[in-house]
C-alpha cells in the first residue's frame, strides 16, 4: 500500500472474514463543494477480504460506519447481509466500507453527498482500485452511492440502492429541520447531548411506522400527568443510547438535505429496493428514480418497519440482493 495509507490492523491476511482498517490521507488539493478544506483530510476505511476479488462499497445511514460485518467481536450494522455466505458474500466479494466525513474534531461543517463520494474516489485511488464491481448503499449511504455513480460513472458497474432517492422529500426535510433546531436550542442552553437525544427520538418516529408502534406498544397512561408512556420510554432509551456529537449530527443531517443527483449521468445497472411504508424516501420518489435510470429495476416491499426496512427485512431483501450481484459476476 502506498504512503498515503496508514494501516491500523496488524497481521491482516486477505481471506474471507478477515479485515483491515486503514486511514487514507486525502489529497492536499481536496476541496469540499462549498469551498472549504477539511481540517482533518482523511477517510477511515475498512476492507473485508481480498482486494483481488470484485470490490463492493457498502454504506448505510448517518449513524452507520465502516463496521458492516461481524468481525473480531464487533457486530456489524448490516451483518445479516454482509457475511460469508450472505447476500453480499465475503467469500466471493471484497467489501469496502468507510466512516462518513466529518471526522472527530473536524472544523469544516458543510459536507455534501458528492463530497463523501469524492473522498471515496480518492481512497480508491490510493488503494489502486480503478472500478467498483458494485456500490450497495442504504438511506444516506444510498444517497452517497447515487452521487458517486453520477459523479464518477465509469468507476462503478452496479448499484444496489435501498431507501434513498436522488433528492430529499420536503416532508422529510421538514422533520430533519426540526431536529436540527432542537439541537441548536439545546446547545444554546448548554446541553448539546440532550439535544441530540431528543433529535434522535424524533428521528426514530420517522424511521418506523405507526403500524409497528401500534403492534408493539400498549396505550397505558402513567399514574400522573407527565409520566412517560411505554412508547416514550422506548424512544428515550434509544435517544440516550445514541452516540454522536451535536456537531457531527448537524453536519450529516444538513448533508442529507443538500443531496441532489443528476440521474441522467448514472450509467450503472441498478437495483432499487423500496418499502411502500417509507416516509423519508417515499415510494413515489423511488418509482420515479427507477424510471429515470434506463438500466434499473425496482423491488417494492411491504414492511412494518418503514425506512428501517433495509435493516429489519434481511430475509426479504437478502435473496434479491444476492441474486442481483452474483448473476453479474463474470
Amino acid at each position: 500500500m502506498n504512503a498515503a495509507i496508514r494501516e491500523t490492523q496488524s497481521a491482516y491476511a486477505p481471506a474471507a472474514g478477515d479485515f483491515c482498517d486503514v486511514s487514507i490521507l486525502l489529497p492536499a488539493n481536496f476541496v469540499l463543494a462549498g469551498g472549504e478544506k477539511l481540517s482533518r483530510p482523511e477517510l477511515r476505511v475498512r476492507i473485508y477480504g481480498d482486494l483481488a476479488k470484485p470490490v463492493i462499497a457498502v454504506a448505510g445511514g448517518i449513524s452507520a460506519g465502516r463496521i458492516v460485518a461481524d468481525a473480531d467481536g464487533e457486530k456489524g450494522w448490516w451483518r445479516e447481509i454482509a457475511a460469508c455466505g450472505g447476500a453480499i458474500d465475503l467469500q466471493k466479494f471484497c467489501v469496502l466500507a468507510f466512516d462518513f466525513l466529518p471526522n472527530e474534531g473536524e472544523l469544516a461543517r458543510t459536507i455534501t453527498t458528492s463530497d463523501q463520494a469524492s473522498a471515496l474516489g480518492a481512497a480508491l485511488d490510493s488503494l489502486k482500485i480503478e472500478t467498483l464491481f458494485a456500490f450497495a448503499g442504504a438511506s444516506y449511504g444510498g444517497m452517497v452511492a447515487l452521487a458517486f455513480a453520477a459523479d464518477c460513472p465509469a468507476r462503478v458497474k452496479h448499484l444496489c440502492i435501498l431507501s434513498a432517492a436522488d433528492k430529499p422529500h420536503p416532508a422529510a426535510t421538514a422533520l430533519r429541520g426540526v431536529q436540527r433546531r432542537i439541537i441548536d436550542f439545546a446547545r444554546a442552553s448548554g446541553d448539546a447531548d440532550e439535544g441530540v437525544c431528543l433529535a434522535r427520538q424524533l428521528a426514530m418516529i420517522s424511521y418506523r411506522t405507526p403500524e409497528e408502534f401500534e403492534a408493539r406498544f400498549d396505550h397505558a397512561p402513567g399514574a400522573a400527568a407527565g409520566d412517560p408512556h411505554e412508547v416514550c420510554n422506548y424512544l428515550i432509551s434509544r435517544g440516550r443510547a445514541y452516540d454522536m456529537s451535536a456537531e457531527r449530527y448537524l453536519t450529516l443531517s444538513d448533508s442529507v438535505d443538500r443531496h441532489r443527483v443528476d440521474t441522467a449521468k448514472i450509467k450503472a445497472e441498478s437495483l432499487f429496493i423500496a418499502a411502500r411504508s417509507d416516509r423519508l424516501a417515499p415510494i413515489d420518489d423511488m418509482r420515479r428514480l427507477a424510471r429515470d435510470i434506463e438500466t434499473s429495476m425496482l423491488l417494492e416491499i411491504d414492511s412494518l418497519y418503514g425506512h428501517d426496512a433495509f435493516l429489519k427485512e434481511a430475509a426479504v431483501i437478502g435473496p434479491v440482493i444476492k441474486k442481483f450481484l452474483e448473476e453479474r459476476l463474470s
